[in-house]
C-alpha cells in the first residue's frame, strides 16, 4: 500500500517536530519511514497510519533521530575530506608540484633573509584571518539566499560553510606562528613553518574553489529543489 501525498507531507512535518530541520536529511528519513509504514500496512491492514508511524519511530531509540543526524554529519564530512585529500595529492604531481615547491621556497627565504620575521608573519596570518572571514560571509549570504528561494534548510550547506571542518585549523596555524614570535627561529623551524603554511593555504584554496563547487553541483543533481549558486 503506497502512502498518499498528504501522508508523505505529514512525515515531513513529523521529522521537523523531532528537531530535523534540514530538508536533505528529512527526505532520507521520510523515505525510510514511508517504506516501514507501507510494509506494516501491507502485512496488517487493520494498522492505522499513526500507529505504524509511532512503531517505526520507536526503532530509532530513545534519542529519536539524534543518531541519524550525527551519522549523516560525519558521512558528509568524510566525503568532503576524501575529495579534499584526492585533489590535494594532485598538487604533488607534475606540473603542480613545481608551483608548490616554489611557494615553500619563497616563504622560507623571506623568513631567513628579512631582518624582521613580522614582515612575513603579520601579512600572512592576516590573510589567513581575513580571507576565511570573507569566504564565510559570502557562504552565509549564499545559504540565506537558497533558504529564501527554496524555503528549506540543507545539512549539506552546513558542511560547505565550515569547509569540512578546515576552517577550525586556522586558529592553530596563527597560534603556532605567534607563540614562537619571541623565540629564536632556527632554519629548521622556518622551513617547517613554510611547508605548513603553504600546504594549509593550498588545502584552503582547494576546499573553496574546487571541492565545494563540485559538491554543490552533485547536490543539485540529487535534489532538484537545491539551488546551485
Amino acid at each position: 500500500m503506497k502512502l498518499t501525498q498528504p501522508q508523505i507531507q505529514q512525515l515531513y512535518t513529523f521529522t521537523q517536530k523531532h528537531y530535523v530541520e534540514w530538508y536533505d536529511l528529512q527526505t532520507e528519513l521520510v523515505d525510510h519511514l514511508a517504506n516501514g509504514i507501507e510494509s506494516q500496512l501491507a502485512n496488517n491492514p487493520n494498522t492505522t497510519f499513526e500507529s505504524a508511524l509511532q512503531a517505526e519511530f520507536k526503532k530509532f531509540g530513545v534519542i529519536g533521530f539524534g543518531d541519524v543526524i550525527e551519522e549523516k554529519t560525519k558521512a558528509l564530512n568524510k566525503r568532503y575530506h576524501h575529495l579534499l585529500w584526492g585533489y590535494f595529492k594532485g598538487f604533488f604531481k607534475l606540473p603542480k608540484i613545481i608551483i608548490t615547491l616554489f611557494l615553500i621556497y619563497g616563504c622560507f627565504q623571506l623568513l631567513i633573509v628579512l631582518p624582521n620575521r613580522l614582515w612575513v608573519l603579520v601579512p600572512s596570518t592576516a590573510l589567513l584571518f581575513v580571507i576565511p572571514v570573507l569566504v564565510m560571509y559570502k557562504q552565509f549570504q549564499r545559504i540565506k539566499q537558497i533558504q529564501k528561494e527554496t524555503n528549506k534548510k540543507w545539512l549539506f550547506d552546513t558542511i560547505i560553510f565550515q569547509l569540512g571542518g578546515l576552517i577550525h585549523f586556522i586558529q592553530i596555524v596563527i597560534q603556532v606562528a605567534f607563540f614562537n614570535i619571541n623565540q629564536s627561529w632556527c632554519t629548521t623551524f622556518s622551513f617547517v613553518f613554510s611547508v605548513g603554511f603553504v600546504l594549509f593555504a593550498l588545502a584552503f584554496f582547494i576546499a573553496i574553489y574546487i571541492v565545494s563547487p563540485k559538491l554543490r553541483k552533485d547536490m543539485a543533481k540529487q535534489h532538484p529543489d537545491y539551488k546551485f549558486a
